[in-house]
């Protein structure tokens, strides 16, 4: 028989386990997988390496204007470049409707620019904050074009949904079959500490982490739990820092409620006290929620182990310096732009972490990082799969030990909060629906070559 592709002698990798073999590939699909396969007009020799599904990331923010109103420093093309240099094949971002905006046009224009500028396959969520007529009719419009998921945020003036609106949403989200992402901070507690601050004068990056509190965490998963017991809707609480909100997902779990829980690279590996420096130096680690502590590190690691955590995501929020910075070093937390770039680096910081760290297996990894946020996202098993049949998105591991340099990363934020941290693990060769985008240093990607993927 005549493939395309054909990968050989490598160890074949998805979220049930691994074994040696072969996968080929004809029209962007994978068409067998076993021993012994030949005929590809194109062969790769894998022996000695993994080979796993691209890697899914459920959470990016391309293209996209912040709480405060800043644009993120990628769009979609250079973050869906990044992404590929990362291992990840297919991303999910965000439309953005802003108070007053239409869901439709928001939904209509991001998936222009998309079409556009994604170099990997792309699926697309609606972040919603004004459930006033039409939203209810447009949202239902979306939902039916295969939108991921909705997201509503419990927090930040100019996006937060709170009370019977959230609910209402949730319930036309169970409707449409979409699962409700919720950025679960109490608001009440995260303004509190905030001012609290503010009137003591004390307006470096530990205030950040004060008023965006473990319990405001706490606080707000409890809160979109109920939200979503109330609507019977199916719940993805997003970014999640401490293990004791993962002890409360558990718990409603095991009640009945349909939720999972995604946690991100920086949780795992980075450290509050980097708060403790001068703004200058502690910008770049600001996010929300922010960063924790060893212990509960440790903690999360566990129950992604034992598999209370489904999902690990970037939360790619790309800022340069000068949005972190808008007034220099005496820039007060509250002016700092949230978030960190981590799409190229989420895969190889997992493996750092939980494969080479001892506390996941392998299957675990592809688990964490393409099958459950493919499964999702209403993207299996064309995404996340080595079945017959499934798209031919698929990673070739090298599992050397390599040095995070800023500068040879492929986002437009300018630095990396890992600059210098050694790290196992990184692709080889990234092949997207049958086509080299990444092998080594070469770069194979083009503006315009990703394509939708609705939820089905």
């Amino acid at each position: 028989m005549n493939f395309d592709l054909v990968i050989r002698n490598g160890r074949l990798v998805d979220a049930t386990g691994d074994t040696v073999g072969d996968i080929a590939v004809t029209a962007g699909r994978i068409a067998a997988v076993g021993t012994n396969l030949h005929g590809g007009a194109e062969e790769i020799d894998a022996a000695g390496r993994f080979v796993m599904p691209g890697g899914v990331d459920s959470h990016v923010h391309l293209g996209q204007l912040s709480s405060k109103g800043d644009m993120t420093a990628d769009d979609f093309w250079s973050g869906s470049r990044s992404a590929a240099f990362g291992g990840t094949t297919t991303v999910v971002p965000f439309a953005a409707q802003h108070r007053g905006m239409s869901i439709r046009r928001v939904v209509d224009d991001a998936l222009e620019r998309a079409r556009a500028q994604m170099t990997v396959d792309y699926g697309m969520h609606v972040i919603v904050t004004d459930w006033a007529d039409p939203a209810p009719a447009e949202f239902a419009a979306v939902a039916a074009a295969g939108i991921a998921a909705v997201k509503i945020y419990l927090t930040y003036d100019r996006l937060k949904m709170e009370g019977s609106q959230a609910v209402a949403l949730m319930k036309a989200a169970r409707l449409a079959g979409l699962a409700v992402m919720v950025h679960a901070e109490d608001d009440a507690v995260v303004v509190g500490g905030r001012d609290e601050r503010i009137a003591a004068g004390e307006l470096g990056a530990e205030s950040h982490a004060h008023s965006h509190s473990r319990a405001a965490e706490w606080s707000g998963v409890a809160q979109a739990i109920a939200l979503a017991e109330a609507a019977g809707a199916s719940l993805y609480l997003a970014h999640i820092s401490t293990p004791e909100a993962i002890d409360l997902v558990t718990t409603a779990r095991e009640g009945g409620v349909d939720v999972v829980a995604e946690t991100c690279p920086h949780y795992l590996l980075l450290d509050e006290s980097a708060y403790a420096q001068p703004m200058s130096l502690a910008a770049p680690f600001m996010c929300s929620p922010p960063l924790r502590g060893a212990a509960e590190r440790t903690r999360l690691l566990d129950q992604l182990g034992g598999g209370d955590i489904s999902i690990v995501a970037s939360d790619h929020s790309p800022y340069t310096m000068d949005q972190k910075l808008p007034n220099g070093p005496a820039t007060a937390f509250t002016e700092v732009a949230n978030g960190l770039p981590g799409v190229e680096l989420r895969l190889p910081i997992l493996y750092t972490v939980g494969v080479a760290g001892g506390s996941l297996s392998v299957s675990d990894f592809v688990a964490a990082v393409a099958t459950n946020p493919a499964k999702t996202c209403g993207l299996y098993p064309r995404k996340g799969s080595l079945d017959v049949g499934a798209d031919a998105d698929l990673v070739v591991w090298d599992e050397s030990t390599w040095t995070v340099q800023g500068a040879g990363l492929h986002d437009n934020v300018g630095y990396s909060p890992y600059e210098g941290m050694k790290l196992t693990g990184k692709p080889a060769i990234v092949i997207s629906r049958g086509e080299k985008v990444v092998d080594g240093t070469a770069e194979l990607t083009r503006a315009g070559r990703g394509e939708f993927i609705g939820r089905t």
